[in-house]
């Protein structure tokens, strides 16, 4: 007389679904860890520059293992730094870009010195991750060129915008520069006095050249 021992039938294998659905969680834990670096990362830039960007104080704002950094960028700190300053570029664009198709021209350069305003209650630590990139010339000019990038990305909304409105291309890309020079410049005044009132100072003087402008057209 034979006898059963257990269940003689293979344990049921993971279905392609549940196999995709937990590749799919690991990639998001392992994205969550990579983002926070970034954004750690982009934060710190903004408020003490490239060379003052310390791997340990990324580790500790984005709220994850220091030996993390190199599992998600392996080419340390220049990567780390570029991805961040490329990913704020992107982002400020972006917001260009909608805030242009939704509220139009001035009430953009409006929100283009709020964005920099609401990075830091303290003015002293208001700063730009883009600019602090641009600053890393000649150290890493890498690092500088993705900076230059993201700039001439925010200059090349504003000049489309302008072009719509009936402004010449020469004269629409001119004033573009001018106003994202005049916003990164004013974060630096901002930050020494330790004080919005440069960067409002200059986005008030933005609008009114912007008035002059589309006067003129």
């Amino acid at each position: 007389m034979s006898m059963v021992i257990g269940n003689s039938e293979p344990p049921d294998a993971p279905s392609p679904a549940a196999g995709a659905q937990k590749a799919e969680a690991e990639e998001g834990r392992r994205r969550g860890g990579r983002d926070r670096l970034l954004y750690g990362a982009g934060r710190l830039l903004a408020e003490r520059g490239y060379a003052g960007m310390e791997l340990r104080d990324v580790a500790e704002r984005g709220e994850a293992p220091r030996g993390s950094i190199y599992h998600h960028f392996p080419g340390g700190k220049a990567q780390l730094a570029a991805e961040a300053a490329e990913l704020d570029g992107v982002r400020i664009r972006t917001g260009i870009e909608r805030s242009l198709a939704e509220r139009g021209l001035r009430q953009t350069l409006a929100m283009f010195g709020e964005i920099f305003r609401r990075s830091a209650e303290d003015p002293a630590l208001i700063g730009c991750p883009v600019a602090a990139a641009a600053l890393a010339r000649p150290e890493d000019p890498a690092l500088a060129e993705a900076a230059t990038a993201a700039f001439e990305s925010w200059e090349g909304a504003i000049a489309a915008a302008l072009e719509r409105e009936g402004v010449h291309p020469e004269r629409a890309a001119s004033f573009a520069g001018m106003v994202v020079s005049t916003v990164e410049g004013a974060l630096v005044r901002a930050r020494a006095a330790g004080d919005h009132a440069p960067l409002d100072s200059a986005i008030a003087g933005l609008e009114q050249a912007l008035d002059g402008l589309l006067a003129s057209r």
